[in-house]
């Protein structure tokens, strides 16, 4: 698992996320998404994974991306 980053506008149900496999190209979308009038005066914000968790027995394993 590599690093990435998703969008997340506030106050909305969250949507489908698209994994950016950059920072720039979640950073372009996340600024493409805040000038839809649809999100006028809402924050956008952009999320950079730190780990994943699974439970595919006890303990939880954790992951964190390079």
């Amino acid at each position: 698992m590599g690093r990435f980053w998703i969008i997340f506008v506030e106050h909305t149900d969250g949507g489908r996320h698209c994994r950016h496999s950059t920072q720039s190209s979640a950073v372009t979308e996340a600024e493409r998404l805040a000038r839809l009038p649809e999100n006028a005066g809402k924050s956008v914000y952009v999320f950079e994974c730190t780990g994943i968790c699974k439970v595919e027995q006890a303990p939880v394993k954790w992951e964190c991306p390079e």
